[in-house]
């Protein structure tokens, strides 16, 4: 019986010799650069996913030494994080007096009587990234200019934070009747952090911005943009302890995975492969987008309603009447096409308020079952037929 037991125990603690020289040979072998199967493994010190970070920090860097161009597309802002600046731009992508895209024409300084001014807001879909300046669905609905004007304020890569702080900058000045939101669904997420390559692990570039918090009474808190000039932006990848400093209390990533993000050995699991893989699979999860924004009772709920209902709130303090446009992407297309959308509960919620929705999903439904032409663009934006598609419903909507 004991020889038995020793046996048992001898083959036991062989196993787990065995076991952890497996370990340690996968550790040095397969993770020797950190990355595996091409994906970056956690500890995410510095925190930079693809190569396409790296790149951008490098620009960043030569400019910072030498004063060549840093960013490929964007200017860094010290309170929108970045944004696409006046008289900028280049092509298809030129950027007028208020940094408004140009189609036609850039936008009168001096309003004209009897056409109505439009101000928009929001992300690519509402700037039109992958379309030509003619062929968006915000050019398209300018083109009867007697009864329409508008300017396109949309950026790329925009969260409905930075939306909200772009209408305060520029609002004012631009004497708009109305202000139109752009909501993609799919991007809300956007609004939990001060970095978008925390949320995007193959983001391309490395920016940082300013986002909101809920206050004890449910009022927005502004975080600010702590990436507020190029030279920050690169220290806080360059050095973990600054990185940590700034996104400690975005608990939604960092803040939920620590471990993850600590300096790299400072944890006995970035000495095992078992624990380097067991970091970065938990680092993944709690990004299921639908099931948090179904959820009236959850905080992307109540952030993404408060910024949205501060939108309005701006907008009526300039004198302008308020929309909220649902622009969804391809995968919100998938929910909506089940009759069941995930931001259903939330437009109910904000019309209940006084909000205009205006959502276009069942146009671009009916649109995808009748024809073949594609109404989305590889990049995942809409295609010219896309725009098109938009453009009428939202002509049914919105004109009188």
């Amino acid at each position: 019986m004991r020889t038995t037991a020793r046996r048992l125990l001898t083959l036991f603690g062989l196993g787990l010799i065995s076991l952890a020289m497996a370990d340690q040979i996968a550790l040095y072998v397969l993770l020797d650069e950190g990355e595996f199967l091409g994906r970056r493994i956690a500890p995410f010190d510095p925190p930079l996913f693809a190569q396409s970070q790296r790149d951008a920090l490098a620009r960043i860097d030569a400019h910072l030494e030498t004063g060549t161009p840093a960013l490929d597309q964007f200017r860094i802002d010290a309170d929108l994080g970045w944004t696409n600046y006046p008289d900028t731009g280049g092509g298809e992508f030129r950027y007028d007096w208020a940094g408004c895209r140009i189609a036609g024409a850039p936008l009168a300084r001096e309003k004209r009587a009897g056409v109505r001014r439009v101000l928009t807001v929001g992300c690519s879909m509402t700037h039109g990234d992958e379309a030509d300046a003619n062929d968006t669905w915000v050019a398209l609905l300018g083109d009867e200019p007697e009864a329409l004007e508008i300017g396109n304020l949309g950026v790329a890569g925009y969260g409905l934070d930075q939306a909200l702080l772009r209408l305060r900058r520029a609002g004012g000045e631009l004497e708009a009747d109305e202000v139109w939101l752009g909501l993609l669904p799919a991007a809300a997420l956007r609004v939990t952090t001060v970095c978008r390559a925390l949320l995007r692990h193959w983001e391309q570039g490395v920016y940082f911005k300013p986002r909101f918090r809920l206050g004890a009474a449910g009022e927005l808190v502004l975080v600010p943009n702590p990436g507020s000039d190029l030279a920050r932006t690169s220290s806080f990848f360059h050095s973990q302890a600054e990185f940590l400093a700034v996104t400690r209390d975005d608990d939604w990533w960092v803040g939920r995975a620590p471990l993850a993000y600590a300096p790299r050995g400072s944890s006995v699991l970035h000495h095992s492969f078992l624990g380097r893989m067991g970091l970065t699979l938990h680092e993944r999860m709690g990004r299921d987008l639908e099931s948090m924004l179904r959820d009236e009772e959850g905080e992307l709920f109540a952030l993404v309603r408060a910024i949205i209902l501060a939108t309005a709130a701006e907008t009526e303090s300039l004198g302008a009447r308020f929309r909220l446009l649902v622009l969804p992407g391809q995968a919100d297309l998938v929910s909506a096409e089940a009759g069941d959308p995930h931001w259903r509960a939330l437009m109910a919620s904000l019309e209940r308020e006084g909000v205009e929705v205006c959502d276009v999903s069942n146009a671009l439904l009916e649109a995808a079952r009748e024809e073949a032409a594609g109404l989305f663009q590889p990049g995942g934006h809409y295609s010219p037929r896309g725009n098109a598609v938009v453009a009428e419903a939202l002509r049914a909507m919105v004109m009188p």
